[in-house]
């Protein structure tokens, strides 16, 4: 056991990637998306917790954990594919031998964070396991966070699958059970508050429900406006409820409407990396949706700039950059086979 703590601390020093470095160092280009889904369904998929002589500390896993989240906010996902895989098994086997409901939720913080992760690969199913592991051992945590949390992933591989109206009855439903009582509500509970009525608001927009959608969406704003005593929150939760009018307007086929949105975000307000890369890849698709493929391509190159493991491991990338292959102005977008090669989608 105490060789398992070892691996565990290493891997925050690097060591839990040595694999991904040494197809580097030969220059074997590494595939985010392939690496993330393999390591991802070998713990998925296989066995269950580990014998081990005594259970890691949950200071140790805690301090795993975000390091696991850090590398996810970055987009570094083949780092984050070489460390995510231990940290559910070791934290499991913990669990499984104490009992302790701090490990249980630290166990659905974990596929919680699966569960992000392989919503940007294609559609696999393995979404859903993780998703389900996370409900559950949220469940028995008792924590309402990491509760509400686990219920917007279930609703988000429920959007991916099309299942829209059961995707918003999960996702509001953990909106219920936050507390938001008081002349000063938690605020944390506020601030998830705000992300529940943005995934619901975009679930209702996937269903073709642009009234509902708007209702949600202005809901987000305005939770936002009550956190006007915490800027860094209120801003962070302002950006994401324009980028979801942006995925929104996108995905009912008013690309105009999602730019005009797009040109109020302002990039330094996105909390981390991934939520920047993320709404330069939706505002990419909106160009391309409204027959702009240069646009779309230099805002894919921004996208790359601000961080490359975000566009080299998302599907909707892929599929976007093969869509900008097909089509009849290609030619005009100057490295565009060099970024279908770094993007994997070249096939």
């Amino acid at each position: 056991m105490r060789r398992r703590a070892f691996l565990l601390v290493a891997g925050l020093a690097g060591t839990a990637v040595t694999a991904p470095n040494a197809l580097a160092a030969t220059g074997v280009e590494v595939d985010p998306a392939a690496l993330l889904a393999h390591r991802l369904e070998g713990v998925l998929l296989g066995g269950g917790p580990v014998s081990a002589d005594r259970p890691v500390p949950v200071a140790t896993l805690e301090t795993v954990l975000a390091t696991a989240r850090a590398d996810f906010r970055a987009c570094r996902y083949v780092e984050l594919a070489a460390r995510l895989p231990e940290l559910i098994t070791t934290t499991e086997t913990a669990h499984h031998q104490t009992g302790d409901p701090a490990l249980a939720g630290l166990v659905a913080q974990a596929y919680n964070l699966t569960t992000r992760a392989l919503i940007k690969l294609e559609a696999s199913g393995l979404e859903w396991v993780s998703a389900d592991r996370a409900l559950r051992a949220a469940e028995s945590a008792g924590e309402p966070l990491t509760l509400a949390e686990a219920q917007r992933l279930l609703g988000s591989a429920c959007r991916r699958a099309g299942h829209h109206g059961r995707a918003q009855d999960l996702t509001l439903t953990a909106a219920d059970q936050l507390d938001l009582g008081g002349k000063s509500p938690d605020l944390r509970h506020l601030s998830l508050y705000g992300v529940l009525m943005c995934s619901a608001g975009y679930a209702a927009a996937r269903s073709g429900d642009r009234e509902r959608a708007t209702d949600l969406l202005d809901e987000a704003h305005a939770t936002a406006a009550r956190l006007v005593d915490h800027p860094a929150q209120q801003h962070a939760l302002a950006a994401n409820v324009i980028s979801h009018r942006v995925s929104a307007d996108y995905v009912l086929g008013n690309a105009g409407s999602a730019l005009q949105h797009a040109q109020t975000a302002q990039l330094g307000t996105f909390p981390d990396t991934e939520r920047r890369a993320r709404f330069l890849v939706d505002v990419a698709l909106c160009f391309a949706q409204w027959d702009k493929p240069g646009r779309a391509y230099q805002t894919l190159l921004a996208a790359e700039r601000t961080a490359p493991g975000e566009v080299r491991t998302r599907a909707t990338v892929r599929r976007l950059v093969g869509d900008l292959l097909r089509h009849p102005q290609q030619a005009s977008l100057p490295g565009l086979r060099q970024l279908a090669a770094r993007t994997h989608a070249l096939v």
